[in-house]
């Protein structure tokens, strides 16, 4: 995947599952890869650490909470400062908060699934 190397990829969700299979395979293909979590001390990848100092590529990993705006403009900030700005973005973050149904759910279960997975989305992909 030589349209991989040099670029920077955002992978959300880096930590865990999806997210870090995908980090480590860009990361592999010699891609820069900003990885974030909002648990970074959880990164899956960090068990990895020695296979993947020996790719071409880099991953840093960055700690956002992407139910809070501020926090994701700011690494969008970082990235860009640091990196130049993304070349990929993987959208891949999401979160289900308990068994709510509709018609039993909180106000701020429902709110903090909006905001993980809607709303992050739209301000990451601006």
């Amino acid at each position: 995947m030589d349209r991989c190397k040099d670029r920077v990829a955002l992978v959300t969700g880096a930590s865990v599952g999806i997210g870090a299979s995908v980090a480590e395979k860009l990361v592999e293909y010699g891609t820069m890869v900003v990885g974030c979590a909002r648990n970074v001390a959880k990164n899956l990848l960090s068990s990895n650490a020695e296979k993947l100092k020996k790719c071409d590529g880099k991953l840093v990993s960055v700690k956002c909470d992407l139910r809070k705006e501020e926090e994701i403009l700011a690494m969008f900030e970082l990235i860009k400062k640091e990196y130049g700005g993304v070349d990929v973005c993987i959208n891949n973050a999401g979160c289900t908060v308990g068994p709510d149904s509709i018609l039993n759910g909180s106000t701020d279960s429902w709110r903090t699934q909006f905001d993980a997975t809607v709303l992050a989305y739209v301000l990451s992909s601006q």
